[in-house]
């Protein structure tokens, strides 16, 4: 288990150094890229960067509310003396509005833009470095916007302008001060003598550039954010590519912010006064009607004091009840009267006489009465028939008529009296159950005309401190720091730059590499090899320069001829069997170097003493004894092929590297298939195993054809070729099956062609 753990750190580890490797070597590619990025970017900042300055400055807003933007509607403590309260977010809506830019840019004519044109780029000229003014009429049907007009300066009186209109160069002559009327704009052009331009040898020329288009840009750059959290203090700020341009378009918006909130508080006092005063003639227009609404009230229900009358009302009433009364007392006394005098003789005396108010009446009864009591004395002492009695019952009679009479109507007067009492009580009752009305009525109304007075001489007072505040016009906005250009542009920034020029040298080649790398589908390094397949791997032989010159082999010290030296080394440490004599060498297709290895190998055995047979088995393309410079017959489709050929007549003995000997592969043949299979090669394998050390099998490519696996019979062990950036990395799944189905026994896996820089040890898979 720690064998196992530390190979895979070992493997980890030469995978981490074989990536940094990877990167490294190409540092040529990196270092180029480098210096492209900085390069770049000095030339950038050089020739085409806009240096941009940042403008800051800070103003007050006074009478502020914290920025809640409430405002008293409950009274007018907001105009007049007391300005109107300002929130600071609306503040900040105004400031970055369109309207007050676009005031700004029509006012100073900053959308007319003055340029001298350079050889890379055209540089801004701005303030006295203009040796001119325009004064444009944007209204011209005509004007064409961003159109560049050169000027050139005659003399002090003349000039020519010059421009492209239509795919026409137009060019004309002016005076100073002279209304333009051309194909692109109507526009005046004057002179101006504060100008310190000397550079009339540079091409000058400008540019009217649409407003709103200009207002747009001109926002984008501007910024305004409160100091603090609960202050009133505001920072200003705006990006421009020229100081004293930017310096003056700031300037000029902050004088124009506090020139319209001068403006708008004076207009507020002034429509507050003409408010107050149409209010104040509407007022007294409204007092006068309510004073005539209380004449005409009192006139229409007759009343001078409410009160005082009410009494009055009471008085009267009570009056006029006693009277029905009283009145009614005698009804009734008159009634009982006739009761009597329609249910009895006469013989029953009358009663209630004297609660009569009727004088006269009174003695009627009074006189019946009397007779009544003389003719009871009289009944005493005579009889019915005496005449006396008889006349006084006459009398009474009589009497009694009368009395009924007067009673009727005596009765019929008082009820008309009565009913008279009973309606003037009732008026004075209706009249005091308006009283209350009526005072209420007055209330309202007295109410009305207070609040109307009050509100009168309210508005005055409001009146003449709106008067007051026109009269000392103060604007509440401060300007606690003039605008003023940072000394140092703020954009593009220098060190940012060149970093991004130094990591796009780095950025580049590792992106080249890596997608290069990642689209590879090629094996192009040990862990390629060894992360997929668990066939043994040799090692790596690294690429040469040249044909090899075998015979300074012996003597040489190259890289790749230590490799080969080392390569037997591992081959005797990964054998499997004691004596590892026939080694065959193969590969996936053609051209990944099996017999270039086959070759190196069989001189390398040689030249450590060993006697080695090379044999060409690639009977289909041969190509070892061409390396050699040895013809190819006689060879071994000789032998096959001839039955009575011995094996010595087909060895060839190289005639500078002893102990090297070469069999060809014979004269062509098409049946390569059945010469494979043919029971000869048991004959040549037997004689070869007695007579030499090893035994080097160069075959065809197993990917292409099968040759080498009727081979594998006389094979100890077999080496596979793999060639970096040739062998696919989809063809390792043959090598592994291979390996795992012993169709070649001892299969061992060999990296070819590895550059020389890299790091050429062996790194074993056992």
């Amino acid at each position: 288990m720690k064998d196992t753990n530390y190979q895979t750190q070992l493997n980890d580890e030469n995978d981490f150094r074989s990536t940094i490797y990877k990167y490294v070597s190409h540092w040529k590619l990196f270092l180029i890229c480098i210096i492209t990025g900085l390069l770049l970017a000095f030339l950038y900042l050089r020739y085409f960067a806009v240096n941009n300055y940042e403008i800051q400055g800070k103003i007050l807003i006074n009478n502020t509310n914290n920025g809640n933007g409430i405002r008293d509607v409950d009274n007018f403590n907001n105009i007049g003396l007391i300005k109107t309260s300002q929130s600071i977010d609306d503040e900040i809506g105004i400031l970055s509005s369109t309207g007050i830019m676009e005031n700004v840019i029509t006012n100073n004519s900053f959308n007319i833009e003055y340029y001298h044109e350079g050889t890379i780029r055209d540089i801004e000229i701005y303030g006295k470095n203009v040796p001119i003014k325009v004064i444009a009429d944007e209204t011209s049907d005509n004007l064409i916007y961003n159109q560049p007009i050169y000027i050139k300066l005659l003399d002090s009186i003349n000039y020519e302008l010059r421009a492209v209109y239509n795919k026409e160069e137009l060019v004309s002559e002016h005076a100073f001060g002279e209304l333009i009327d051309l194909p692109y704009g109507t526009f005046t052009i004057t002179s101006k003598l504060d100008s310190t331009n000397n550079d009339n040898q540079l091409p000058l020329y400008f540019k009217i550039k649409d407003k709103d288009d200009t207002t747009s840009g001109y926002l984008r750059n501007f910024n305004v954010v409160p100091a603090n959290k609960t202050g009133s203090l505001l920072n200003l700020t705006y990006i421009s590519t020229h100081t004293d341009k930017g310096e003056d378009i700031l300037t000029k918006l902050i004088e124009t912010y506090i020139d319209k909130t001068i403006k708008y508080e004076n207009e507020l006092a002034e429509n507050t006064i003409k408010m107050i005063d149409n209010r104040l003639n509407l007022l007294v227009g409204e007092i006068q009607d309510v004073e005539k609404s209380v004449v005409d009230f009192k006139t229409q229900n007759v009343v001078t004091d409410v009160s005082s009358n009410a009494d009055e009302y009471i008085k009267q009433a009570n009056d006029y009840k006693e009277k029905v009364a009283n009145y009614q007392s005698q009804i009734n006394i008159l009634t009982q009267i006739e009761q009597t005098l329609l249910n009895t003789s006469i013989e029953n005396s009358i009663g209630g006489g004297f609660s009569i108010n009727d004088p006269t009446l009174t003695n009627q009864i009074s006189k019946y009465n009397e007779i009544l009591l003389e003719r009871q004395r009289l009944s005493q002492s005579a009889v019915t028939s005496n005449p006396m009695l008889i006349s006084l019952d006459a009398n009474l009679v009589n009497l009694r008529q009368s009395i009924l009479q007067n009673v009727l109507s005596a009765k019929n007067g008082l009820s008309i009296a009565k009913g008279n009492l009973q309606a003037n009580a009732n008026r004075f009752d209706a009249q005091l159950a308006r009283v209350p009305a009526m005072e209420k009525k007055l209330l309202d109304i007295s109410r009305d005309k207070g609040t109307k007075e009050g509100l009168y001489l309210y508005l005055l007072q409001k009146r003449e401190e709106e008067v007051l505040s026109l009269a000392t016009p103060v604007s509440s906005t401060r300007i606690v720091s003039f605008p003023k250009a940072s000394k140092f542009p703020i954009s593009p920034n220098k060190k940012i730059l060149y970093l991004t020029g130094l990591l796009f040298g780095f950025f580049v080649p590792v992106s080249i590499i890596f997608i290069k790398d990642s689209l590879n589908n090629k094996v192009s390094k040990p862990s390629d090899i060894t992360d997929v397949l668990s066939a043994p791997y040799l090692g790596e032989i690294s690429e040469t320069d040249g044909k090899q010159d075998f015979s300074t082999y012996e003597s040489s010290t190259s890289p790749a001829v230590e490799l080969f030296r080392l390569l037997t080394f591992n081959l005797d440490y990964l054998k499997k069997k004691d004596k590892n004599q026939t080694i065959l060498v193969t590969s996936t297709i053609k051209g990944e170097g099996k017999t270039f290895i086959a070759s190196n190998l069989a001189v390398t055995m040689a030249s450590n003493g060993h006697k080695v047979a090379l044999l060409a088995f690639d009977l289909r393309e041969p190509q070892l004894m061409n390396d050699f410079n040895l013809p190819n017959s006689p060879g071994l489709s000789d032998f096959i092929i001839k039955k009575g050929m011995d094996v010595s007549q087909i060895i060839q003995k190289h005639p500078t590297i002893d102990d090297l000997y070469l069999i060809g592969p014979g004269m062509s043949n098409t049946f390569v298939g059945r010469l494979l299979l043919n029971d000869r090669n048991d004959l040549l394998m037997e004689v070869l195993k007695k007579q030499f050390d090893k035994i080097i099998i160069d075959t065809p490519p197993i990917g292409l054809i099968s040759d080498a696996f009727a081979l594998n019979r006389y094979v100890d062990s077999t080496i596979y070729v793999v060639r970096k950036d040739v062998t696919k990395k989809e063809d390792l799944s043959k090598i592994e099956s291979i390996y795992l189905n012993r169709k070649l026994n001892n299969t061992m896996v060999l990296l070819n062609h590895t550059p020389e820089t890299e790091s050429y040890g062996y790194s074993n898979k056992i």
